[in-house]
């Protein structure tokens, strides 16, 4: 029998498009396998035995992991979250103690402080040659486990993520070498690059094809820097000098890896452009959701600019999500996660041919409703918990042991609602009694008691039945007053509710609705129908109206039912905040949709002759309909996080640890 997890820890999903799951989650099994520093060390420097600067000690780890994990940041690194991406588990360190069979998704060797010159921190780090020599190992144990056919496949088909080369050129300014009195700037450069080039020809000859490198950010304006420069020479602002030395980098590198593509028959490749990426950040950061910028949140002296952090006499700053730098150098996991999302998706971050290399080799449609991931893979995330399985997907009753998702793209609380198309939300019910049912077969109905007593069960349901009478030939609002017809919805739901509460549910987590006559295939309605710009208002009309009464509706329950507990989100006020302040939470299109065709684009995506935008990450809606990936893991934090002006009694973090 497997492991079943208990205390609040899984949760069960009814609703319609907006939290729809996959019918299956999997990329196409590619191995990520990265090189670097710090930016990408995952810990590799906690088994070096004179490791440079070591941040296995707290607050490193505090955001995610809650403890120190070899990590320079409060969480995750950007190859934690392009793992995550990739439907890939987190990529273990080289040095980890764990055999190869630990290494079939990918394996990680970077190593804070490390270089592309082999004299860049020598002694204290695995430079990168060192890190090649790692991966030429481990390439040859797995050989001798799984067989050259099967090992020749692996490494042709993963991808190489490099990020080496800024402590390169930190070492000649923060340091007593004397590297740039022997070489010149361009010479300089040149044997860096030359190192890192080498190093790809030598995986390209072990089978490797597929590369994304990073090229450098503004080195002079990180914390560290701007300290060195107040010290030096008693001047503010960021060290020219250091920024110099990145610029031409950037400038050389997609020459040398034009060259190696010219050479190299199915080398492959993308440079994503962290230079811009992070000077877009410094320059506008209350858009990315920064409020400090120049000085770190852990560490001391100016700017909090000294590798003090978890050290004696360290500061640490209140609220981590307002910085961009978490120590001296490295970014926050906030930050962290922005940059790797441009990785993923952003393709106006990239200097090539190939787009984002992220999401082109791992891409896969996966049955949701959006560019990515839903409200419930994020909370999901946030739970610690895998991505939660939709019912019908194939499989027994292990797979329940997080919970499930019931959901049904265009599903409504009225079983009239789109009926034959859709599981309406009493088939979900049945759906989950069915579960029910099955898993008290197998494990006995003390533990399923358990099981469900402590689960959370988070709806969306409504938005369909309100569409309905605009975007068919239903004549529902002739037949009925719209207080009644909005009664009969909630009816619907508090129905379904307190079927749950009788076979044991006690948590749920609920959504009011958002002004949906301010989609984009509403707009396209009105322009149709009425011939007027704009949001349809009678559709926003009932949504309103939903939502007055149905917080009423659910506090009765709690007033009836025993250890009832609930959390309902404020939709319609972060849909509308996103519609009034579109840049203020990073987006510049809240009207049109990313994809589809027509006016707002609003109908068509995937079909023929659809448009598809250049940027996805500046859409608030990917299709008619449904928010991007982006919106929705903005929504997902609030619901985990918010306060009560946005989500109450409780937000869902409070109801998963009740």
């Amino acid at each position: 029998m497997g492991t079943w997890r208990f205390n609040s820890i899984c949760f069960l999903v009814f609703c319609a498009s907006l939290l729809i799951p996959a019918g299956s989650h999997s990329y196409s099994d590619v191995a990520l396998f990265i090189f670097g520093d710090s930016l990408y060390d995952v810990g590799n420097n906690n088994y070096l035995k004179d490791a440079l600067g070591r941040v296995n000690m707290m607050p490193y780890g505090e955001t995610f992991f809650k403890h120190p994990t070899g990590r320079a940041s409060d969480g995750r690194l950007i190859p934690d979250f392009i793992a995550e991406f990739a439907k890939l588990p987190l990529i273990p360190p080289y040095l980890q103690p764990g055999g190869n069979h630990q290494f079939q998704n990918g394996v990680n060797f970077a190593s804070g402080g490390a270089g592309a010159l082999v004299e860049t921190n020598q002694g204290q780090v695995i430079d990168l040659k060192t890190q090649l020599k790692d991966f030429k190992n481990m390439a040859k144990q797995l050989r001798q486990k799984l067989g050259a056919s099967e090992v020749k496949t692996l490494l042709s088909t993963a991808v190489y993520m490099f990020s080496i080369g800024s402590n390169d050129y930190f070492v000649p300014f923060a340091t007593n070498s004397t590297v740039l009195q022997s070489y010149s700037r361009k010479e300089y450069v040149k044997m860096v690059i030359g190192n890192i080039t080498t190093v790809i020809q030598e995986i390209y000859k072990t089978g490797g094809r597929k590369f994304g490198l990073s090229n450098l950010a503004a080195l002079g304006c990180v914390p560290a820097m701007r300290a060195l420069k107040l010290a030096t020479t008693g001047g503010s602002g960021c060290m020219d000098e250091a920024t110099v030395l990145a610029k031409l980098h950037n400038r050389a590198i997609p020459k040398a890896f034009k060259e190696l593509e010219n050479q190299l028959k199915g080398f492959t490749y993308s440079i994503f452009d962290s230079y811009k990426v992070a000077n877009e950040i410094f320059n506008n950061p209350s858009k990315y959701g920064f409020k400090e910028v120049k000085m770190a949140c852990c560490g001391s002296g100016p700017y909090r600019g000294s590798f003090t952090c978890g050290l004696k006499g360290y500061e640490l700053c209140d609220d981590v999500s307002e910085y961009l730098f978490f120590d001296a150098v490295h970014p926050t996991e906030k930050a962290n996660h922005q940059i790797a999302e441009l990785m993923w998706n952003g393709k106006c971050f990239w200097s090539n041919k190939y787009g984002a290399i992220w999401r082109d080799f791992f891409k896969h449609p996966t049955g949701r409703a959006s560019d990515g991931r839903l409200i419930p893979d994020f909370i999901a995330e946030f739970a610690k918990l895998p991505l939660i399985p939709p019912y019908l997907q194939p499989g027994d009753y292990h797979q329940f042991s997080n919970g499930v998702n019931f959901a049904s793209g265009g599903a409504g609380a009225l079983v009239e609602t789109h009926q034959g198309r859709v599981m309406d939300l009493k088939t979900q019910l049945s759906n989950f009694k069915n579960m029910e049912k099955q898993l008290k077969q197998k494990l006995g109905a003390s533990e399923v008691k358990t099981f469900l007593s402590t689960a959370v069960y988070i709806f969306s349901i409504g938005s369909n039945d309100y569409l309905v009478p605009f975007t068919e030939n239903s004549t529902v609002l002739q037949s009925y007053s719209r207080e009644e017809y909005v009664k009969m919805v909630i009816g619907n739901i508090t129905t379904v509710i307190q079927e749950i509460y009788k076979i044991g549910g006690r948590k749920f987590g609920l959504l009011n609705l958002a002004a949906f006559g301010c989609i984009p295939s509403l707009r396209a309605l009105k322009l149709a129908t009425a011939g007027g710009s704009g949001c349809m208002d009678e559709v926003t009309v009932l949504a309103k109206l939903h939502n007055r009464a149905f917080p009423k509706a659910v506090m009765e329950l709690e007033s009836q039912l025993k250890g009832f507990t609930y959390s309902i989100f404020d939709f319609y006020t972060a849909v509308n905040e996103r519609l009034n302040n579109p840049s203020k939470y990073g987006f510049k299109e809240v009207k049109m949709a990313c994809c589809g065709s027509g006016p707002y684009r609003a109908s068509g995506c995937g079909l023929k002759g659809y448009l598809l935008c250049d940027d996805v990450s500046e859409y608030l809606f990917f299709d008619a309909v449904h928010p991007t990936e982006k919106a929705n893991y903005q929504f997902a934090e609030l619901m985990w996080n918010g306060s009560t002006k946005i989500i109450k009694p409780y937000n869902l973090k409070s109801l998963f640890e009740k």
